[in-house]
């Protein structure tokens, strides 16, 4: 009996990586690890580390799902239909495309951030800057044009602080 392969499995490359490893990148007040981004993935994966009381602006995604693993510390998110959603270790919050979101951490946090290939992950990649090391960046005032520009490239619509 002759298996047979697919002609992907052939051209597709396995990735494998140790605790600390993948593109490290400096995002507005987060340290994001990009773990797995195309072309050979439907999704991209990255670890992101936020200090306590941080948060994202309250946004929304026109072109993909997101979805948050939280592997150490608490945090709140806060959801359009008015729920604010308690994470801690181990939870998983899917928020469908086009579902309006933003989170505050209540204490460091480490989640994992899966979305599309294409998608959240490559606007951290283009706003953001290469981490020269693998801790939390120094807070500064974002570039308010620049990341409402690259949103919009990205399909992400930014709606103004978090709904607390």
């Amino acid at each position: 009996m002759q298996l047979e392969t697919s002609p992907h499995a052939e051209t597709a490359a396995v990735v494998a990586l140790d605790p600390n490893q993948g593109e490290a990148i400096w995002f507005l007040d987060q340290l994001m690890i990009v773990k797995l981004r195309g072309p050979d993935t439907p999704y991209g994966i990255a670890e992101a580390v936020l200090e306590a009381d941080r948060s994202t602006p309250f946004h929304r995604h026109h072109a993909e799902a997101e979805t948050f693993y939280v592997l150490d510390g608490e945090l709140s998110i806060f959801v359009e239909d008015g729920r604010t959603i308690h994470g801690v270790p181990g939870s998983t919050v899917h928020l469908p495309c086009g579902v309006a979101h933003g989170f505050r951490t209540l204490s460091r946090v480490r989640l994992l951030v899966l979305s599309a290939a294409r998608g959240f992950v490559d606007f951290t990649r283009e706003y953001g800057l290469p981490a020269p090391r693998l801790t939390t960046p120094p807070q500064v005032a974002p570039d308010f044009p620049r990341l409402e520009a690259l949103a919009r490239k990205y399909s992400i619509e930014l709606l103004g602080p978090l709904p607390e």
